[in-house]
């Protein structure tokens, strides 16, 4: 979920290179979850590694450079929601780098 809201704000904002990386690598999580013969999804480590990235950088340019989900100029609520989903990105990336720590042991 956090991968699909750094693309949606690196598309609203104009950063389309932040926003591809950020689909590619939904891609990739997803085929390998896709391989229902295995107990573990088979994600591999840079994949893990790249979604910390982009997941730390997307919620940095909301923070520094005013990224918002909805960049129209005007105010219907989207100032709340920007205000919170730095917090959750880098939430969302401890979660990723728990994972990254077990594949290393």
């Amino acid at each position: 979920m956090a991968l699909a809201q750094a693309a949606k704000y690196a598309t609203a904002n104009g950063d389309p290179r932040a926003a591809q990386h950020a689909l590619d690598l939904i891609c990739e999580i997803g085929a390998a979850i896709a391989e229902l013969d295995r107990d573990h999804a088979p994600v591999p480590a840079g994949v893990l590694d790249e979604t910390v990235q982009i997941l730390e950088r997307v919620a940095q340019k909301i923070e520094k450079e005013g990224w918002s989900i909805c960049p129209c100029g005007e105010d219907h609520g989207q100032a709340r929601a920007d205000a919170a989903v730095p917090a959750v990105m880098r939430a969302d990336a401890g979660l990723v780098r728990t994972v990254r720590t077990s594949i290393d042991r």
